[in-house]
């Protein structure tokens, strides 16, 4: 509860900050940027999911004849459903936003330094959602696997927000790759420009002649290759995939151990 609570504040406060970076570089008005994470605040729809899952979720214990088991994980998932539904709902409309986002053209035809060409904050972002997702249901999988409805429903959130993490970042990820590729062209024709005398008259004057613009061809591809394909560094996403896996790990063995009572 207090893992979505966080979450869904600070997602709240990194898209106020978020704004006038999505301004530089989005060819959009910024009352259009406003725009690409609407619904993010909205109250019925964790609620309208709580109400759901209160409902559906114990039917299996009501139809086997125990009532009063399922009042009980009725009240519970009352007591869990608005954060953990909540969580969900803000990770999804974050995903919708990023993915809104990765439609407009970006002004990303430079490269000034900034390996995520100016797209770290929406990195940032997007991790944010990722740790809240899993730190909200991913407790409630690996200590509730031998329910069953909700069990399958928590992984299903899981295996769903990992697949929407980089579905909804591959937009943003073809144009940045396309920058890099523009920047590795550039040294390409550099290399091109200083090899052609070579060939003409291969020799070790001609050679020494071309070594500035050899130089010059070299550091260009040592640029264009620390450009970032994603809007967050390798780091982070070694972060994301090992999260993924680790959770995924844990479920397993859960399912494996959980029928011999280990």
């Amino acid at each position: 509860m207090v893992v979505s609570l966080y979450g869904a504040v600070r997602i709240t406060d990194e898209l106020q900050t978020l704004r006038p970076v999505l301004v530089r570089v989005v060819e959009q008005e910024e009352p259009d940027v406003e725009r690409l994470f609407r619904g993010i605040d909205s109250s019925l729809a964790p609620v309208v999911l709580t109400a759901a899952a209160v409902v559906v979720l114990p039917l299996d214990e009501a139809i086997g004849g125990e009532p009063v088991a399922a009042l009980i994980q009725a009240a519970t998932w009352l007591v869990l459903g608005i954060p953990m539904w909540t969580a969900v709902w803000v990770y999804l409309t974050l995903q919708v936003g990023l993915n809104r986002l990765g439609r407009g053209h970006l002004t990303l035809e430079e490269y000034h330094g900034d390996r995520s060409l100016g797209l770290r904050p929406v990195g940032r972002l997007a991790f944010t959602g990722f740790w809240m997702l899993f730190g909200t249901v991913g407790p409630l999988v690996i200590t509730g696997i031998s329910d069953v409805p909700g069990a399958v429903v928590g992984i299903g959130v899981l295996v769903a927000g990992v697949g929407l993490f980089f579905l909804s970042l591959r937009r943003l990820n073809r144009q940045m790759t396309a920058v890099k590729q523009r920047e590795l062209e550039r040294a390409v024709d550099l290399y091109r420009q200083a090899y052609e005398p070579v060939r003409d008259e291969p020799t070790l004057e001609v050679l020494q002649r071309q070594t500035a613009l050899l130089s010059a061809a070299e550091a260009l591809e040592k640029r264009a290759e620390r450009i970032q394909e994603w809007p967050f560094d390798e780091a982070t996403f070694a972060r994301v995939v090992t999260i993924a896996s680790s959770v995924a790990a844990v479920v397993i063995a859960r399912i494996i151990l959980d029928p011999v009572g280990l």
